[in-house]
């Protein structure tokens, strides 16, 4: 089959990414596509038909999984030979089309695979690991939070093991307020949404607010389970650019002015995924800015008690005293990711509608795991915690930036960042991202592609190295791979002068 002969309905009610897999599934049956035949490169593909690349992984990933294709890294996606799928038995399958032209559209964008394709990676056991943003399971505080399970199981069993408030476990609220107003923002408990993880917490306040076709900015690049959720709602997304210090104040507000979006998704402390901190003045623009375009800013705090050097930052939240800005954050990062516990803290239009929300998903987080939360926390357990794992994350992270100063060229843009758990690493924009990517894999080295951080799908060019959750010579030999595989495809052709590091960080 040739690419031009595929053609696809932007008005059909059946997602793209469904169309053109049926098309393949047609060319296969009438013989247009042999068995062994290579399936065109999903960027070839996606280029002539004028969809986005995800799309077209979308509608070979659907093949896959149907048994019509395989994919084998480095090679391409080929046709499986006929005769295997002649030999099964027949089975009806109308029943299944009948559920896909069914399905609504929440997940169909191609995007939402991003986050699935990280998750995918990141809880596998393949080789060296630089792919999610986990903390060091190594250094997690099992016996320290069994023992907070244990106790909070003998004195209130029967209580937290029913159900409890949907909004959270007024304890546990409590104990986070006040460790926000420590921080200077004025929090109360009352204002206080216990959340299943930070993922829980972005899609209730996304859900909260966006409707179909409204405009949301973005930092471009940015995490990309919030552009999961905000494709799946059908947002019209606008990345805004993004320097040494995070999102850049002129753009935004131009956009500001053009647009008149609903929010602005932004995380001004070691940002996913470039790890940019923003910096004081900085912050007090943004807030400013929104202000007067009379813009939402939803703070998204997951790494605010992950620094690694310098003294800690006002939130936004704190800056503009609670007004104009929700704020969420997370204890997955800084502790274990398994409690799935989360917050958010909004004005009171917004709180009842957030807990409305959330009923509606789950009831409530789990009473128990808050409870024992609750009781590590107030027992100075996450302090003692943090005393013990930021330095072994700071010995990760010079031990990753020292490796990459030494086997990457010199030509590549990195920074030590000051905080959170990865380095962001910029190679020329002509570099092919995928072909490194599948030969790291081959060579057992996983780590997070700059491309999944955009919503376009460009960023091809970028990494994202995790090093919190890798050991030091896993980081050294992984390192010295991906440092190998980089040379060899350096535009230019091998590189073979002395690697050296650059002090800036331009991504756009």
């Amino acid at each position: 089959m040739a690419i031009g002969t595929l053609h696809i309905d932007p008005k059909s009610a059946e997602p793209v990414y469904r169309q053109i897999a049926l098309e393949i599934r047609r060319s296969v049956l009438d013989g247009r596509f042999e068995a062994g035949s290579r399936l065109p490169a999903t960027r070839d593909l996606a280029r002539q038909l004028g969809v986005n690349r995800n799309t077209v992984v979308a509608a070979y990933d659907a093949l896959a999984s149907e048994g019509w294709v395989a994919s084998h890294t480095g090679r391409g996606t080929f046709v499986i030979d006929r005769s295997v799928i002649e030999v099964a038995e027949p089975v009806d399958s109308s029943h299944e089309e009948t559920l896909r032209t069914g399905f609504s559209r929440a997940v169909e964008c191609a995007a939402i695979g991003g986050l699935r394709s990280i998750y995918r990676l990141a809880i596998s056991d393949e080789g060296i690991s630089f792919v999610g943003s986990y903390p060091a399971g190594d250094r997690m505080p099992v016996e320290q939070f069994g023992a907070s399970l244990q106790a909070v199981l003998k004195k209130d069993g029967p209580a937290i093991l029913g159900y409890g408030p949907t909004a959270g476990s007024f304890d546990l609220r409590e104990t986070i307020a006040a460790t926000m107003r420590e921080a200077g923002s004025d929090v109360s408990p009352e204002r206080t949404l216990v959340t299943s993880g930070a993922q829980q917490a972005i899609e209730l306040v996304f859900r909260t607010f966006v409707e179909r076709g409204d405009v949301v900015l973005i930092e471009e690049p940015t995490y990309t389970g919030a552009l999961s959720v905000l494709n799946s709602l059908g947002a019209r997304i606008v990345g805004i650019p993004v320097d040494d210090e995070g999102i850049r104040p002129e753009p935004l507000d131009v956009a500001l002015e053009r647009h008149r979006p609903k929010l602005l998704y932004v995380q001004p402390t070691f940002h996913n995924p470039t790890a940019a901190e923003m910096g004081l003045a900085r912050r007090r623009e943004v807030v400013e800015i929104c202000r007067r375009h009379r813009c939402l800013i939803v703070e998204d705090d997951w790494a605010g008690d992950l620094r690694l050097d310098g003294e800690r930052l006002p939130t936004l939240h704190a800056i503009a005293a609670g007004s104009n800005v929700i704020y969420l954050s997370t204890f997955s990062k800084k502790l274990m990711p398994g409690l799935r516990v989360g917050w958010v803290v909004a004005p009171a239009a917004a709180f009842e509608r957030l807990v409305e929300l959330k009923r509606l998903q789950d009831c409530g987080t789990s009473p128990l795991i808050q409870a024992a939360l609750d009781h590590f926390l107030r027992a100075g357990g996450l302090d003692e915690h943090l005393k013990k794992t930021l330095p072994v994350y700071r010995d990760r992270r010079d031990t990753m930036f020292d490796a990459l100063s030494r086997h990457f060229p010199k030509e590549a843009v990195f920074k030590r960042p000051t905080g959170g758990l990865f380095i962001w690493v910029t190679l020329p924009t002509s570099f092919d991202g995928n072909t490194l990517f599948a030969a790291a894999r081959r060579r057992e080295v996983l780590y997070s592609r700059g491309d999944l951080f955009h919503g376009d799908g460009s960023g091809n060019n970028s990494l994202r190295l995790t090093y919190s959750a890798a050991d030091p010579t896993e980081i050294e030999n992984g390192v010295s791979v991906l440092g190998e595989l980089v040379r060899e495809r350096w535009p230019d052709g091998p590189r073979e002068d002395s690697p050296g590091t650059a002090e800036s960080m331009p991504i756009f």
